[in-house]
């Protein structure tokens, strides 16, 4: 059912009885479907996967996720620091008054 949608693509700007605005719509509907049907077709893909190598790429994705999240909090720590010393090289004055 599928492969039968999926090769049917037709060019509505070739027809005359519709407006513009129709036209828009249409080829967005189209869009749409050959999106969904791509995402069906992930989906099926997936259902059909053995759960416990689901399972595993999961875990694989949160160490990724885990690593770049910590490589950021890194480069953010990093930055404030770097502003703070360059304040503090400067004098530390920044217009304002200075506690002691």
């Amino acid at each position: 059912m599928s492969s039968v949608v999926h090769s049917f693509n037709a060019d509505y700007s070739s027809n005359h009885l519709l407006s513009s605005l129709e036209v828009s719509v249409l080829t967005q509907y189209q869009t749409l479907l050959h999106k969904l049907l791509a995402l069906n077709e992930e989906l099926i893909s997936l259902k059909n996967l053995n759960s416990t190598q689901l399972l595993e790429n999961l875990r694989i994705l949160e160490t990724k996720i885990s690593l770049i999240f910590t490589l950021f909090k890194g480069s953010v720590y990093s930055l404030f620091l770097q502003t703070k010393q360059n304040i503090d090289s400067s004098g530390g004055d920044a217009g304002g008054d200075t506690k002691y």
